[in-house]
């Protein structure tokens, strides 16, 4: 906030707290970062911008529902979901459809805005950039037939992810998920954790 390139108090009384403003160089850095992730991408990923609202079977088959339903936020009315990651429409391009292994695996990367509630999150976690109900992400996905072709998809996201943090010159840790805390349809899961000081 001290350099301008945030504004918190104004983002609070248009939409509440837990949301961000990006003003001049904070919107052009943000904007910067979605596009180098896509380029550093784009060699092997098709880009896609899918819709930002799905369907509840959209949200059930890709493991979001019912674990997270409370963090996601729901338009009854349109029986719609806010994306709390572009994984959950990547992963549903082909539901249903039978795919010909000989053109796997199939990748994909997507800029979306993204949505969460945090539900129960307080604290001083929740200041600044940390926990926002809205933010936008660069996912990466690939569709692989047979276990080693989708171990060896994960990886290269993985090596791919780490790349771009360590081309920024960005400290970070990489965390293998117990399967506590793994969504329902996830077999392993890594996190990728950056610093920030005071966290």
């Amino acid at each position: 906030e001290q350099l301008g390139i945030l504004d918190i108090p104004r983002a609070t009384k248009i939409s509440g707290s837990m949301f961000v403003m990006y003003r001049g160089w904070g919107a052009r850095l943000l904007r910067a970062m979605v596009q180098l992730a896509l380029d550093r991408n784009g060699d092997a990923f098709e880009e896609v911008r899918p819709p930002t609202l799905v369907l509840t079977d959209t949200m059930v088959s890709t493991g979001h529902l019912p674990k997270f339903e409370e963090e996601a936020y729901h338009i009854e009315r349109d029986d719609l979901w806010a994306i709390p990651t572009a994984e959950v429409p990547l992963t549903s391009l082909h539901r249903d459809e039978v795919l010909d292994g000989a053109a796997l695996p199939l990748r994909y990367t997507a800029h979306t805005s993204c949505f969460r509630r945090e539900a129960g999150a307080a604290g001083k976690d929740t200041r600044g950039l940390l926990r926002t109900h809205e933010f936008d992400k660069v996912e990466l996905l690939a569709v692989a037939g047979g276990a080693e072709q989708a171990v060896a998809a994960q990886e290269d996201i993985l090596a791919r992810s780490e790349a771009l943090l360590r081309t920024l010159g960005l400290a970070y840790r990489v965390v293998d998920l117990c399967t506590g805390d793994l969504g329902g349809s996830a077999a392993r899961t890594w996190d990728i954790e950056g610093y920030a000081p005071g966290v």
